[in-house]
């Protein structure tokens, strides 16, 4: 999920004065002496909001003119705006200010480059606020979307809950089981609260390095061997995935393959009442969705063999894993420092079945709008950062909807 909302950064230019600082020569002394030169030269230091976090411009300024430019943005997405930082130091010195054409596809790190040399040039005219959470700025609060509702006891409240992963588009990022409770008042007839959790899937396929199966501790991988890994490279990237993981107690095998999402996939497989199953066609369903929302709250087992264990002190155990939540593993917070983050977009969801209802249907580029037969056009645009899982979730909402106007609901009060 990528999509980031961050201000755009000042579009003025500022042009350096080339005016000489020295005094006039005299007859005694054609050169400037040394300290007039130095005071001829300077190193200035300024910050700007890229796409990611801060950047930082160093500028090396002599006799009114940018002769050196470097930027540091150790938050930028390495191979977009992080490769473009050379390039856009490289134009500031072409253009001797701010007043840069940019990098086309890295227009918020750009932004930031701007920014970041206005602030360095003129700090008093152009200063540098840090965005919540960032340089000592405070910490935004999103809401996560799990937090418990509070149910009163002067309504009458009922709730249901289905499970399921994002089936709208198969080569949608699928990273993760999602867990959603409708909460109704019966008393007003009306949606009371709406929850989502989500535990992270150990194969993300959206990406062949992503998913918490992909082991980073040298010491577990040396300890599974060959025989415990599925080991692939990845453009530069060698990924070392678990084979063996226990989850609950079902022991999944990894085995190298290929999805819709991406071609180069480790694919974890087990026999569930007889039949081999792969683990995301598996949860994609209300009964397995439940079983591993119900099984993530244990730890899961990373296994040197396919033996199944019942105690992390079992020889089998190459490590435990405590499997997180999106909600709570630094998602919208840590991974997207911006004002819409992915709690938040969760939030715009429930906002948006809370007020209009769910009398919607689901168009690609309608727009938040309501058409002339009265469904509310839905564009893939308020979930995180990979559009077109909004619809998963509305669905989802709706089909709870329809469940607890058919009676089929739990009892909260």
């Amino acid at each position: 999920m990528n999509k980031k909302w961050i201000s755009a950064c000042a579009a003025a230019a500022l042009l350096l004065s080339t005016a000489a600082c020295s005094t006039p020569a005299t007859e005694e002394s054609t050169q400037p002496s040394a300290s007039s030169s130095a005071a001829q030269s300077e190193t200035l230091t300024g910050k700007g909001q890229g796409f990611g976090g801060v950047i930082t411009a160093t500028l090396t300024v002599e006799n009114g003119v940018i002769t050196a430019a470097s930027f540091d943005g150790p938050d930028e997405t390495p191979d977009v705006g992080g490769a473009a930082l050379e390039t856009l130091a490289e134009q500031v010195v072409a253009a001797n200010g701010a007043e840069i054409d940019g990098v086309s596809g890295a227009t918020y790190t750009s932004d930031g480059c701007r920014a970041a040399v206005l602030n360095a040039l003129d700090p008093e005219a152009n200063p540098f606020e840090a965005e919540s959470g960032d340089e000592g700025g405070e910490t935004a609060s999103y809401p996560t979307g799990a937090e418990p509702v509070e149910i009163p006891s002067d309504r009458k409240i009922v709730s249901a809950t289905t499970y399921g992963i994002y089936t709208k588009d198969v080569t949608s990022a699928q990273d993760c089981v999602i867990k959603a409770t409708l909460y109704w008042d019966l008393d007003n007839n009306q949606a009371y609260a709406v929850q989502f959790y989500e535990p992270m899937l150990p194969w993300d396929d959206n990406g062949a390095a992503a998913g918490w199966g992909n082991m980073t501790d040298e010491a577990v991988i040396s300890a599974l061997g060959e025989d415990g890994l599925v080991t692939f490279t990845s453009g530069d990237t060698t990924c070392n995935f678990a084979k063996y993981i226990q989850i609950g107690d079902v022991v999944w095998t990894g085995e190298l393959g290929s999805d819709p999402a991406c071609e180069v996939a480790v694919v974890y497989s087990a026999d569930i009442d007889g039949q081999t199953v792969k683990m995301n066609d598996y949860v994609a369903t209300e009964e397995g969705g439940k079983w591993y929302v119900d099984a993530s709250a244990q730890p899961a087992y990373i296994l040197k063999s396919a033996q199944s264990v019942t105690s992390a002190d079992d020889e089998n155990v190459a490590m435990t894993y405590q499997i997180t939540a999106k909600e709570t593993n630094g998602h919208g917070t840590d991974f997207w420092p911006s004002p819409i983050t992915f709690p938040g977009n969760m939030q715009a969801i429930k906002d948006f079945v809370l007020e209009n209802g769910f009398d919607y249907d689901y168009y690609a580029d309608g727009g938040m709008t309501q058409n002339d037969e009265g469904y509310w056009q839905t564009p893939d645009a308020v979930s995180g950062a990979t559009l077109s899982e909004t619809p998963t979730y509305l669905d989802m909402l709706k089909t709870l909807y329809e469940r607890i106007q058919n009676g089929d609901y739990v009892e909260e009060n």
